[in-house]
């Protein structure tokens, strides 16, 4: 999670991770102070730019960015869904070829009914004394086993499915049908839950002492909309280097009107 610097010094650092001086000083030996005010100058701008006027910038993302990965090795068999469609929480996205577990689970569901009606004749037996406990105890069982073995492939079918964890929106695709996944490469599709939006804002110590969770705080997204943010952690740890702590709001997307990925800014009061 990158944050924007905090004052002039982490601005200037941040200067030489640009590549075109990373290059001056690898490739011609250039060092720091050979760029003297040039950095200065660049510096005080990129800090005055993410911090104008007191704001304290962040960007909006998604609530939840989750990765769904199959549970198993195998092949797509099929992806039901396209990017950018909405999808509800349990909804199947993807699933890998089942076809040779449904049949084991299928003979097995036949094996179990076989069992099922034996159980339920020597039952009538013994009620008439013609099937001694014994006989009427282990159709019981076998009948639990099959029972269970019906279970045990329902639940493997189900791990080669591939569901939604929240309701949101699929972002992005990975894998086509007849594509193989394995443990070391599990990832089938991304979906983001854009129904809040979370923004992590780095205040000082005095101003993030402040707010307490559950307080609603005025931000501002892409530096026109005004919007209700929701304090929903603050950071116990002061960053030592930017002497900031970290602030995560949450603003209530329900209607879709606000994009993940502007700017979001808190304006410290006058």
């Amino acid at each position: 999670m990158k944050k924007p610097p905090q004052n002039h010094q982490e601005a200037r650092a941040a200067i030489f991770r640009f590549p075109f001086f990373q290059t001056l000083q690898t490739s011609f030996g250039f060092r720091a102070s050979d760029f003297g005010f040039l950095t200065q100058l660049l510096a005080f701008l990129l800090f005055t730019t993410s911090t104008r006027a007191g704001e304290m910038l962040g960007y909006a993302e998604p609530y939840r960015i989750i990765t769904v990965s199959a549970a198993e090795s195998g092949v797509i068999a099929e992806v039901l869904v396209k990017e950018g469609d909405m999808v509800k929480k349990g909804q199947i996205l993807a699933r890998l070829d089942t076809a040779t577990l449904q049949a084991e689970c299928d003979i097995a569901q036949a094996e179990a009914r076989l069992q099922a009606t034996r159980k339920q004749r020597l039952e009538e037996l013994a009620g008439s004394g013609r099937a001694t406990p014994d006989e009427l105890e282990k159709a019981r069982t076998d009948l639990a086993i099959k029972d269970a073995l019906v279970r045990k492939f329902q639940a493997m079918i189900e791990t080669r499915l591939m569901r939604s964890p929240v309701d949101g929106v699929v972002n992005d695709i990975k894998r086509d049908p007849s594509e193989a996944v394995s443990a070391a490469n599990p990832h089938v599709l991304t979906v983001v839950q854009i129904d809040r939006l979370t923004a992590n804002l780095f205040l000082p110590p005095a101003r993030a002492l402040g707010l307490k969770v559950g307080d609603q705080v005025p931000l501002t997204l892409d530096g026109r909309k005004r919007v209700a943010g929701t304090v929903e952690f603050i950071s116990p740890v002061t960053d030592p280097a930017s002497g900031t702590v970290r602030v995560k709001f949450t603003i209530e997307n329900s209607g879709g009107e606000h994009r993940s990925g502007v700017r979001c800014t808190l304006v410290q009061p006058d």
